[in-house]
Order: C-alpha cells, then sequence, then structure tokens
C-alpha cells in the first residue's frame, strides 16, 4: 500500500523546515552578536557566522519556492 501525501500535509512539512532552519539562523546571529561584541571580535569567525546567515536565508528561500510550487498546483 502507497500513501501519498497531500499537498497541504507536504506545506505543512516544509513549513516545519523553515521554522527549524529560522530558529538555527536566529541562533547564529545571536553567536555573531557575541562575537561582535568581543574587545577583540575574530574576523574570520564573524565572517563564517555571516555566510551561514546567508545559506540559511537561500534555504528558506528554496523551500518558500516549493511551496509556491506546491500550492500553485493545485
Amino acid at each position: 500500500m502507497t500513501i501519498e501525501l497531500t499537498a497541504e500535509e507536504k506545506v505543512a512539512i516544509i513549513n516545519s523546515h523553515i521554522k527549524n532552519i529560522a530558529i538555527n539562523q536566529y541562533n547564529i546571529e545571536l553567536n555573531l552578536i557575541e562575537e561582535n561584541a568581543k574587545s577583540k571580535p575574530d574576523a574570520t569567525v564573524a565572517s563564517g557566522y555571516s555566510d551561514q546567515i546567508s545559506q540559511m536565508s537561500g534555504q528558506i528561500a528554496a523551500l518558500q519556492s516549493q511551496i509556491n510550487t506546491l500550492s500553485s498546483s493545485n
């Protein structure tokens, strides 16, 4: 027996992924704030945090695009 997910179920799963990425992204943003608050922030560490934040934004955009695709196919 094959079970097929509905578009609504798929969107709910994608939204869950987006929320998890957003939570992780916020944690990285806090890490960046903490790094920049040091008397001698490490530019390499700060840059790494910024890169991670940017990558997460791209992931969220890709998932949002998938939601749009699912929504338009209904």
